[in-house]
């Protein structure tokens, strides 16, 4: 009876031993993502890395220390990191994710690529929209624009809501010379949000380039009535002064 005894006092001693280091890591972690977004960022990886002290294998640890690496420009500490994190918890799309982004900064453009095509392909990623605009970005870098225009409209089908893709892909037309595609692409954002003027103002240029000075000039007085001290009105001003346009 006495060493039953002893042995639940010892388990609970172990359990409680582990229940307590749980607690510690937990609150170094947690002081680390406190500091990772403040202006003393420094002081987060002295936070992580005395969480990993005590549990070495904890995954969301290694991900917020690749973050915290990423954060500081040092993509090969980074990659350590989330290597370990995803070797932790392979299932992890967050983790894989931050993965090829880190590739991909480092011009291991088909690694990354490859990577984001899993992500993709699992229809429990909450934002697939987002992968497939990486993936774009990723082919553009190496000149694949067949590729790069098919995941940036891809992601206009998931989420047509998204300006900053519109105007990648009418920048990818414009680079291929498409500038009638282009014209379209920015036409389909202006009918979602009539009142982006950054598509505005590229719209304005395109249609000088087609000699549509009328449509042109129309655009960019919107411009400049809507948001007179915006960037876009003052490049507005400067344009009609360019092509002497009245």
């Amino acid at each position: 009876m006495k060493k039953i005894l002893s042995f639940i006092l010892l388990s609970a001693l172990v359990y409680g031993c582990a229940e307590k280091n749980t607690d510690i890591v937990d609150s170094h972690y947690k002081m680390g993502l406190a500091y990772l977004n403040s202006d003393t960022d420094y002081l987060a990886i002295v936070e992580f890395e005395k969480a990993l002290m005590i549990d070495g294998n904890n995954d969301k640890v290694h991900y917020a220390i690749a973050t915290f690496y990423v954060k500081k420009n040092r993509p090969k500490d980074a990659e350590k990191y989330i290597k370990k994190a995803v070797e932790l918890d392979p299932e992890n799309l967050d983790y894989q994710n931050l993965l090829a982004t880190i590739l991909a900064t480092q011009n291991r453009t088909l690694d990354a690529i490859n990577i984001w095509k899993k992500i993709v392909e699992n229809p429990k990623y909450p934002t697939p929209e987002i992968v497939h605009f990486n993936i774009a970005s990723a082919f553009m870098q190496i000149r694949n624009y067949y590729e790069a225009e098919n995941h940036l409209k891809k992601s206009i089908s998931i989420n047509p809501r998204v300006m900053n893709t519109y105007i990648t892909l009418a920048n990818l037309y414009i680079l291929s010379n498409k500038y009638d595609e282009a014209i379209k692409t920015l036409q389909d954002l202006l009918a979602i949000n009539p009142t982006y003027n950054p598509a505005k103002v590229q719209l304005a240029k395109l249609y000088i380039n087609k000699s549509n000075n009328a449509a042109a000039l129309n655009l960019l007085k919107e411009v400049i009535t809507s948001e007179p001290n915006s960037k876009e009105a003052k490049d507005s001003i400067e344009l009609i002064k360019e092509i002497g346009l009245k």
